[in-house]
Parts: structure tokens; sequence; C-alpha cells
């Protein structure tokens, strides 16, 4: 059996007082004091979100039905840190609710900071009130979509339910700076980024590439740890050259990534040419080939 662990738990009205003393509960409690400084400000700040959404939006419940009472819980099993979260609402609301939170689980998360940031700015400069300003945080925050349905009350009424699931244990990003004979390594799974670009020759090409394959296994490990679903992953291959002794290790890399996604994982290799670089685009072929898994093909300066 799973072993569950309950950090925050409440039903009833939710108002700044409460919110305060919930967050103070929640400092408190042994077991979240135990979780990593990152992984906590993260669960600490979607809560808050959570919290005040409730405080602005929740409508009177007409029946007063216990089932129907907002709410908050904060659990943690096998990795995982779940955050549920409830309250009533108009039914009128609710097609805007849908649009909002369609348009934020489809956006990637260097569109969804785009997005966030234009808002926050409009809300500054026109005294908006920041409408799904919350619901964005809480996806940056979490690093995965948010989950939601509706329970009607009555003809006026429904019950807005969120989950929202956060990786309790997160990897570490790698980052290598391109020099005149190796590539740039970019691994950031925060900003849901893997590029590898440049020239590929280094002096030390087996003791280069051991960090790249590594790391991978390492987050390969971590995305199987999890049966929640993920936000797609999109490797990007940008090579201007790599020489035969690199090619090897490209080919180890990619037979990796393939085997992620034979296990049902969603993940992409772009391999990026320049218009008129048949050889590179031949020679991305011929990796797709020998990985058993398709490429796409992107020529540099298009989208």
């Amino acid at each position: 059996m799973a072993h569950i662990i309950h950090f925050l738990e409440y039903c009833g009205h939710v108002d700044y007082k409460i919110i305060d003393r919930l967050l103070k509960d929640l400092k408190e409690n042994r077991d979240y004091r135990k979780l990593g400084k990152t992984i906590s400000k993260r669960i600490y700040a979607i809560i808050v979100e959570c919290l005040e959404n409730i405080a602005k939006h929740s409508i009177d419940n007409p029946e007063d039905k216990p089932v129907f009472r907002p709410f908050i819980t904060v659990t943690s099993e096998e990795g995982l840190i779940f955050i549920r979260a409830g309250n009533p609402i108009l039914r009128e609301k609710i097609q805007k609710l849908d649009i909002g939170l369609d348009l934020i689980n489809t956006l990637e998360d260097r569109e969804l900071l785009s997005l966030y940031d234009s808002k926050i700015n409009m809300h500054h400069e026109s005294g908006a009130n920041g409408a799904g300003l919350g619901f964005m945080l809480m996806k940056l925050k979490s690093r995965n979509n948010i989950g939601y349905r509706y329970t009607g009350v009555d003809k006026k009424v429904a019950f807005f339910e969120m989950k929202i699931t956060i990786t309790q244990h997160t990897m570490r990003k790698l980052i290598i700076d391109q020099t005149s004979n190796s590539p740039r390594v970019v691994f950031d799974p925060d900003m849901n980024r893997y590029e590898i670009s440049g020239e590929s020759r280094p002096p030390d090409v087996a003791g280069f590439y051991s960090d790249i394959l590594t790391w991978f296994d390492d987050y390969a490990k971590q995305l199987f740890k999890s049966e929640e679903d993920i936000r797609p992953l999109i490797v990007d291959l940008d090579f201007e050259y790599f020489n035969s002794s690199s090619a090897k290790y490209i080919l180890d890399f990619c037979k990796k990534i393939a085997e992620v996604k034979s296990k049902g994982k969603d993940i992409t290799v772009k391999w990026h040419y320049e218009d008129d670089d048949y050889d590179m685009l031949e020679t991305g072929r011929e990796m797709s080939k020998m990985a058993k898994f398709p490429f796409e093909y992107t020529i540099k300066g298009k989208k």
C-alpha cells in the first residue's frame, strides 16, 4: 500500500485570516519542513494561489451541502505532491474558465511565461483584477497541466475542482558552454528546454558525452517514476559539424531517446540543418534510421 503524507487539509469558509492561519499551520507541519527549499517554495506558492482564488471567487453554497463546501488538501504519495482545491462558482463563469484553463494547459512554458509577463504588465498599467494570472503561476510552478472538473449544484451554481501535481524530486540542470570545438548543451527541466548546438570535435569526446548520457539516464529514471502525464519533451539537435568520434555518442544519445519514446513518453527530436546543407539533412536521416526513431527536420531560421 502506498504511504500517503498529509501536509494540509481544510474544508469550510475561506477568508484572509483563515489563509494566514492555514499557511502558518503548513509551515509548522513536520513533513513539509523536511522538503527541500525549492520544492517547498513551489508548493507554498500554489497553495497561496488556490486559497486566494477560493477567497475571491467562491460564492455561498445555497443548500449548504458539506460536499460542496470550499476545500483544499495537500498530500504526498510515491514522490508526487497532489494539491486539490474546490469551491462553488456561478455556472455562467464556466465557459470563461474553460477557455482560460484550456489555453494555459496548451501553451509550452516559454509561451506561457511570455503570456504571463504581458498579462502582469497589463494588470499594472490598467488596474485590472489579474484574472487568470494565478492559474498561469500554478502551471509554471508545478510544471504540469492543471486538472479540473465541474459538478452541478443547482441551476445557477456549479462546484469547481482543481488537481495540481508536482514531482517532488527535481532534476538538476546540465549547462555546458560552447567552445571552438565543443557544442553548447542546455538540459533544463525547469524551462522544458533540451538542446545541443554548435560544432562537436572535443579532444576528449568520451568524457564530454559521458556527462550528457549519464544526465539523460538519470532524467529518464525520474520520468518513469511518475505515472502522471508530463509535458511533451522536444530535444533540439542543431549541429554545425560533428566528427566521426562524436557521431557514435550522438547516436547513443538518440537511441536512449528512442527507448524513452518506446515506453510511452511524449518526446520528439528536432534535427536542424541549413537550407542548402543536404549532407547534414542526410546525416540526420541516417541517425534516425539507425536509432529506429523518426526525427522532425527543421530548416534553420524557419519555424
